[in-house]
């Protein structure tokens, strides 16, 4: 059933409508269009029973159905809420007038709900003055239909005098009904529509707050690199002065840390663009393996540091060349490794690739970085992957970072076509593997079936 409501809102294009409440409003009125559609079937399925042929009611019913029908449909063109609450308020006191008069029942109290539905009805679609403007219609419609009662020479049923008494204690009791649900509805749907339109302000105010956020650390990262490659660039030609044991032991420790900052800049930059959509992909041919090496290079010194193990292994049908992002696919790999390293204290980390080429030149790779790390608890695999977030504060103070490096690699795998996923488990460390897609450059493709012979 919920599939079939979804095929419909693809169908009148409830898409367009952005807000919560216009989105509530179209599903007014759809919802309500069918509910009138439905009412109108099992009336004229009634009428046919009763009567044993086709009469002017089946013909007024169809004319109702085809009239909704075009209301519902006329929601992939238009916005104009007030016609679709002005048309359902027509047809329900229309409906209602025409079956009280055309039997001379006078006050029909199994029509009276009818009215009170179309005050909620007007109160979803239009608000709260549309709901006031329907319900003082309802009371004089129905003080209307009162007074041609009251002129009534006989009915079949009762004397005049009861039949007149009868019929005012209807309209009376119709009058305090109406009014009172028109009060609740005109008051709710007053809060309904304020506090929508409060959230949505909240929702863009925060969006835009969002968005110079993100501007601000482009902006700044950018800003930090320059001095940073001075600082690195300048240590690094120190390193090559004649410098005794301490000083030498100082620029170590200064083009360390400037690395570890470089990386950081380099994360917050890269995750404000991928946030801000401002990635681009270069599409041309680099070897992955050099890219694989180069990654795992930028690691050796603090891998040596910790005295972990490194293994890496590409497999042989892993095409030498492919088409692609090499800057992206680097910095993808410099996440996973640059996270193994972080929350692993001693043992091995392991980065392996597997895959090949089809005879069309598809390259689908496998890539998978383990670690004997801390691991992560299986509630909180998925929530790494969110931004600034680590799996506990008090991890965050002892292994550093933003917390942005997991959330960088899903969105440069992502933004490549791939995917990252994450099996671990506490104190048994974790393995991230990369789905990623690229083309093997014409004169490189090695396919698996000619591997394999």
């Amino acid at each position: 059933m919920l599939g079939f409501f979804k095929g419909i809102e693809r169908t009148l294009r409830i898409h367009r409508f952005t807000t919560q409440s216009e989105l509530m409003r179209a599903r007014a009125v759809y919802l309500m269009g069918f509910a009138f559609i439905v009412t109108q079937i099992l009336n004229m399925t009634n009428m046919s029973y009763a009567y044993g042929e086709l009469t002017f009611g089946h013909k007024l019913s169809a004319i109702v159905c085809c009239l909704v029908t075009l209301n519902i449909i006329t929601l992939r063109y238009s916005q104009r809420f007030q016609v679709y609450a002005l048309i359902y308020s027509v047809l329900i006191i229309g409906g209602v007038v025409s079956s009280a008069l055309s039997e001379s029942y006078g006050i029909n109290s199994s029509l009276i709900p009818f009215l009170i539905l179309g005050v909620v009805i007007n109160g979803f679609i239009c608000g709260w003055r549309a709901t006031l403007t329907f319900g003082l219609a309802s009371l004089a419609v129905v003080w209307a239909l009162w007074g041609v009662s009251a002129n009534y020479d006989y009915t079949p049923i009762f004397d005049v005098a009861s039949f007149e008494d009868r019929n005012f204690q209807r309209a009376f009791q119709a009058s305090l009904g109406i009014v009172l649900i028109t009060i609740v509805t005109g008051i709710f749907s007053k809060n309904m529509h304020e506090a929508f339109g409060e959230l949505e302000a909240g929702i863009t105010k925060a969006q835009d707050s969002d968005r110079a956020k993100t501007n601000f650390l482009a902006t700044m990262s950018h800003e930090l690199c320059t001095p940073m490659n001075g600082i690195i660039g300048i240590n690094g030609i120190l390193e090559h002065t004649d410098l005794n044991a301490e000083q030498k032991e100082l620029t170590m420790i200064i083009r360390d840390s400037s690395r570890d900052l470089q990386t950081i800049i380099g994360n917050v930059l890269l995750f404000s663009q991928l946030d801000a959509g401002r990635v681009s992909l270069d599409d041309t041919p680099f070897d992955f393996r050099q890219a694989v090496s180069a990654a795992k290079a930028r690691y050796t010194s603090a891998i040596g540091q910790k005295g972990l193990r490194f293994v890496m292994h590409i497999a042989d049908t892993v095409p030498a060349e492919v088409i692609g992002d090499q800057t992206r696919t680097t910095q993808l790999i410099e996440a996973l490794i640059d996270n193994a390293v972080k929350f692993t204290e001693a043992g091995t980390i392991s980065l392996s690739v597997h895959g090949g080429a089809d005879e069309q030149g598809h390259a689908a790779l496998l890539l998978t970085v383990k670690d004997t790390g801390i691991g992560i608890a299986e509630a909180d695999q998925e929530r790494v992957f969110e931004r600034f977030t680590q799996e506990d504060g008090s991890i965050k103070r002892r292994h550093g970072g933003t917390g942005l490096g997991l959330t960088v690699a899903r969105g440069l795998a992502e933004l490549m076509g791939g995917a990252v996923t994450v099996k671990s488990e506490p104190g048994k460390g974790s393995t991230f593997t990369v789905r990623l897609a690229y083309r093997a450059a014409a004169a490189k493709v090695q396919t698996l079936q000619a591997a394999a012979e």
